[in-house]
């Protein structure tokens, strides 16, 4: 089944929500995972933490998340497949459509540090110059 490409706006209002943002930023370097290992990844990342110091509540936590909302929500906009059997989870090819919208907002958020507040937005990350805004 070919679904359409996602509009900005979904795009923009997957990447606003941060464990699907960096599910997103995960899947910039690997085609498939198990929900098990990015649940692992993604706490470590919101912990600013190891792999090695995330408790399995932690992780348990960001596994229920992933799947009861972030999964189906990227299935739906047909950037991914997820095998609730198997917990395997596979880039669709409609992801390369978006990848390089996630790859600017991976790179404005390298500049702060990943704390996994679902309220923080790369969006906002930094102000515009008052020089930018005159030229509008």
């Amino acid at each position: 089944m070919k679904t359409e490409r996602p509009s900005l706006d979904a795009v923009y209002g997957l990447l606003s929500e941060s464990r699907c943002r960096y599910l997103l930023y995960y899947f910039l370097k690997s085609n498939h995972a198990n929900i098990e290992s990015v649940s692992l990844q993604i706490a470590a990342w919101e912990q600013g933490e190891s792999i090695e110091a995330v408790t399995e509540a932690q992780k348990q936590r960001v596994t229920t998340s992933l799947v009861h909302s972030h999964l189906p929500k990227l299935e739906d906009h047909g950037l991914i497949e997820h095998d609730s059997r198997t917990g395997d989870v596979i880039v669709s090819s409609e992801f390369d459509e978006v990848s390089e919208t996630v790859r600017q907002a991976r790179a404005s958020e390298d500049e702060i540090t990943i704390t996994g507040s679902s309220m923080e937005s790369f969006l906002y990350s930094e102000s515009v110059p008052s020089s930018n805004r005159e030229r509008q």
